[in-house]
């Protein structure tokens, strides 16, 4: 079964330029809507986990997906690892 090439994006974020906190990060996803949804700490999904104070984030990040400014990189090449 052939899969969709996965896409390389670069996330970027000016909003919350705290201290210790990501301004951009390179991510690897099926789509620019999906690799938005992608805290650069790896965790994807609810971004209720990016609020201020959550143990694992502590407000390192925007607190919605559309604050997120996502750039189109350019396709995998090769077989992605498992881990993708």
């Amino acid at each position: 079964m052939k899969r969709d090439k996965m896409k390389i994006f670069r996330l970027h974020q000016n909003i919350n330029t705290s201290y210790d906190t990501y301004d951009s990060a390179v991510v690897v996803a099926n789509s620019a809507e999906e690799a938005q949804k992608i805290h650069p700490n790896g965790v994807s999904g609810d971004f209720s986990l990016f609020e201020l104070h959550h143990k694992y984030h502590h407000d390192s990040w925007v607190s919605r997906p559309d604050l997120v400014t996502v750039t189109y990189l350019g396709d995998v090449v090769g077989e992605p690892d498992r881990d993708i």
